[in-house]
């Protein structure tokens, strides 16, 4: 099994800008250290996050490590005009050496789509699914081709050349989807991509993750396609914890909770704001209320050594290739010292009961 962590420092303030980067690449430093095998960078905006610019993130950070994977956790598409975008994972992937698993989205957040100017009801499927198409169209294309025109939300434009560099991966960078509806997970399927499932547990995912295997069998990949897609198909919580027993667990999530819950409301209230202006009524896409029981129940996981290690389990029982680690964002030294504690715990306790080859999904029940 392969072993992922997130990087997602928050900054309380301008005053607090500058440490949220450098406690970016600590983070990032220290995971591969202790043995992480893949860095995450996400991409949010605003609101006191760190991840601008995800991909900045990752060339700063590639020179940096010594043996860890770099991804993004997700890059945006509906952010980018897709030729600027295509341009820019392919000159990523030369600065990483190809060692690099680009994991593509939708995005979130109402106020985000306001602030780059495009409909907030057509993010999450009409422009990440055509973004999607254009990329590909545009990575395929050769200098002899005809011109390939692009119609993707406010995005247009016809590309006459191709695109400069060529992917350090031929024919295109590995990527990586999230699995959030059918079309999702039969584009990556199709393609021979790994997903990630956002998810509490193996048990949750099943149905999804067995719509994944069936689907990506169906296509005829090579063994090594079907290898990567087993290594690198991930789940991901966006609140874990773990320490030495349950009560500490329990304690210190409350205390990086309480802290973060300013950032949710925060967002809660401009992502208001952002439908408002746009003149959407329905909930907001994305955003969860941490303190509440729902989502505790659903995206928590925090405990001592034994219950984190029962729960790793079952997610590698189930023919997971890859546990994403998202522990809950640290705003400060105080809380950059919990987080860093539990990475080493994770990493000392946990990840060496299961590393080792992956299961080729072929031998799923």
């Amino acid at each position: 099994m392969r072993f992922g962590f997130s990087l997602l420092p928050l900054s309380l303030g301008p005053e607090h800008d500058e440490w949220m980067m450098e406690a970016e690449i600590r983070l990032g430093v220290l995971a591969d250290e202790l043995g992480y095998d893949m860095v995450l960078v996400g991409e949010r905006h605003f609101s006191g996050m760190v991840g601008g610019n995800p991909l900045l993130s990752v060339a700063t950070l590639a020179p940096r490590l010594k043996t860890a994977w770099l991804g993004t956790g997700v890059t945006i598409v509906p952010n980018y005009h897709p030729v600027r975008l295509a341009e820019m994972l392919n000159i990523v992937d030369h600065l990483t050496k190809g060692k690099v698993i680009f994991g593509l989205g939708s995005g979130m957040s109402p106020e985000d789509a306001v602030a780059f100017g495009f409909d907030i009801s057509k993010q999450n499927d009409q422009m990440f699914n055509d973004g999607i198409e254009a990329l590909l169209a545009l990575w395929a294309k050769r200098r002899e081709d005809p011109p390939r025109s692009i119609n993707v939300g406010t995005y247009h434009g016809t590309l006459l050349e191709r695109i400069t560099p060529t992917p350090y991966r031929k024919a295109r960078p590995f990527l990586k989807t999230t699995a959030a509806t059918p079309r999702h997970i039969e584009r990556a399927a199709r393609e021979g991509w790994p997903i990630f499932f956002i998810k509490r547990d193996a048990e949750d995912a099943r149905e999804l993750f067995t719509q994944y295997r069936t689907a990506l069998l169906s296509h005829g990949h090579d063994e090594a396609v079907l290898a990567h897609c087993a290594e690198w198909t991930s789940i991901a919580k966006p609140s874990m914890h773990i320490a030495m027993d349950d009560a500490t667990a329990a304690e210190e999530w409350a205390f990086l909770n309480a802290q973060l819950s300013r950032f949710i409301e925060r967002k809660i209230d401009y992502g208001a704001q952002a439908r408002a202006l746009q003149g959407v009524d329905k909930p907001l896409p994305g955003v969860q209320d941490r303190a509440g029981a729902e989502f505790r129940k659903k995206m928590t996981v925090h405990g001592g050594v034994s219950a984190i290690i029962e729960h790793v389990r079952e997610i590698h029982d189930a023919g997971f290739g890859m546990f994403h680690l998202s522990l809950i964002s640290p705003t400060d030294e105080e809380s950059l010292a919990i987080v860093e504690r539990s990475m080493r715990m994770f990493a000392q306790k946990v990840m060496p009961l299961f590393k080792g080859p992956v299961r080729p999904f072929a031998e799923l029940g």
